[in-house]
């Protein structure tokens, strides 16, 4: 795609432009990637404002890595259990660490966990007998997980 005239260019749908960019860059390509680029069209939009929605999404994409993390250490504490019992209990502190990081960062946002609870994702029911079984939170832990999530969610 070296060589094309300009109308190709102006007239590629959106899902032709991605194909030809990934390509072009690919190949390394840095000249055919830039003529796509520049070539793509131009929109205006009107959204919500973008603080809001992209608050909203980053808030939402948290509580579903919430549920996956917990999840993931949830089973992990039932193969350590058959496998390695000795290091079992690693893993429900991190399940406390992340619960409390979790409830932290949106009780700070002035979130209601019981809200957030009900509006993200479906929990696990499995999650709630591995958190009765958790120990209390550790600080360090907790501070770790909460640093991440107001990453993720563009909180101060």
């Amino acid at each position: 795609m070296n060589k094309i005239i300009t109308s190709v260019y102006e007239n590629l749908t959106p899902k032709q432009r991605v194909v030809a960019s990934i390509e072009a860059e690919s190949r390394g390509d840095a000249a055919e990637r830039k003529r796509l680029i520049q070539t793509c069209p131009k929109v205006s939009y009107r959204q919500n404002d973008a603080k809001f929605s992209e608050t909203m999404d980053r808030l939402l994409t948290a509580a579903a890595a919430i549920e996956s993390e917990l999840r993931g250490h949830a089973l992990s504490f039932l193969f350590a259990m058959l496998n390695d019992p000795k290091n079992a209990h690693t893993f429900l502190q991190a399940s406390a660490d992340i619960r409390e990081a979790w409830r932290m960062t949106i009780t700070n946002m002035g979130i209601d966990p019981e809200a957030m609870r009900k509006a993200g994702p479906p929990a696990n029911p499995i999650l709630e007998i591995i958190a009765d079984m958790a120990p209390k939170p550790e600080k360090s832990g907790v501070e770790k997980v909460v640093a991440q999530l107001k990453e993720l969610i563009g909180c101060k």
